[in-house]
């Protein structure tokens, strides 16, 4: 295990997160938690500036690594010309303690959400250069999604589309100057978006639905970008018809707002990890799959950037 302790920015970190190992990894901490192999308990939260800001501190650990992602979060910061989310995840070595790395917190989290909405795609979609896929919102956790689904050549064409027209222009521009391999078409309404597409990733904050209620049950709905009990991007009408499934039961019961405000009965919701070794029965009208996150997947992305620096050693 690499010894030297190392400071690694946004650019740093992100270049430690390879797409394809990232998506195994996570579904490798899926697999551990539910063996019992890996520790992850509910995240702490401590308000900030009279209730206007918050600090959140997210610990995991298994036998080699222990990380804690310590994020501070104030909404009014674009005000200020400061991004929203500021943060680090600290790895240690588990065995000893003694710290490894300090990697980019809000990149962390961008690369290992889209890693855990790419292993639905692969499990529930059709991966592959000739697909077409929606991306819904124009932050950093789409611009991501697009750059990993780049990555592994799972899309040839992406749609894009947001709230304020011109953010998803630009978003396309950055993939373009980036040297996006796929098409980036925008979009002015999510109607337009959704035409052909085999999966909508969903990235918004939204507080109302922001897809319709019929799509083709082979579309494959993902909800990524709401995180709070009032946010909801999925109607319940989308969501009675479906397979529901979620990265984290007990923090989807707390925290996905879709699922909540359409009272879902839970008894017939399943996790990523009951589908990857064969799953469960799936419904003829279609998958949808929450994303609330979780601190393991914070882990598995810690261990696949230890591997990066081990192998540059």
């Amino acid at each position: 295990m690499a010894a030297a302790f190392a400071l690694h920015d946004a650019t740093a970190t992100r270049e430690l997160l390879p797409a394809a190992a990232l998506v195994d990894a996570v579904a490798a901490a899926m697999r551990a938690r539910r063996a019992g192999t890996l520790q992850a308990p509910p995240r702490l939260v401590l308000p900030l500036a009279g209730g206007q800001g918050s600090y959140l501190a997210m610990p995991a650990a298994d036998a080699r690594l222990a990380i804690c992602k310590l994020v501070s979060v104030h909404p009014d910061n674009p005000a200020r010309g400061l991004p929203t989310i500021h943060g680090q995840v600290l790895v240690s070595d588990a065995a000893n303690g003694v710290p490894l790395a300090l990697l980019d917190g809000p990149t962390v989290t961008a690369r290992r959400t889209a890693a855990v909405s790419l292993l639905a795609l692969r499990l529930f979609g059709t991966p592959g250069v000739g697909n077409q896929v929606t991306l819904i919102g124009a932050g950093p956790q789409a611009l991501e999604h697009a750059r990993m689904l780049a990555e592994l050549g799972w899309a040839g064409r992406l749609h894009l589309v947001a709230r304020q027209p011109g953010s998803a222009q630009r978003l396309a521009q950055t993939l373009r100057d980036e040297g996006q391999p796929a098409e980036c078409v925008v979009h002015a309404s999510v109607s337009g978006a959704l035409a052909g597409c085999e999966a909508v990733i969903c990235l918004t904050t939204a507080t109302a639905p922001v897809l319709p209620e019929q799509l083709p049950a082979a579309t494959l709905v993902i909800g990524a970008g709401a995180f709070k009990p009032q946010m909801a991007e999925i109607s319940p009408g989308l969501l009675a018809m479906r397979t529901i499934v979620v990265d984290d039961l007990d923090g989807a019961r707390h925290e996905a707002g879709d699922l909540l405000q359409a009272g879902v009965d839970w008894q017939r919701v399943s996790e990523l990890a009951d589908w990857l070794d064969g799953g469960v029965a799936r419904s003829p009208h279609g998958v949808v799959v929450k994303t609330v996150g979780q601190a393991a997947w914070d882990l598995a992305a810690a261990h696949v950037a230890m591997a990066s620096l081990e192998c540059r050693a």
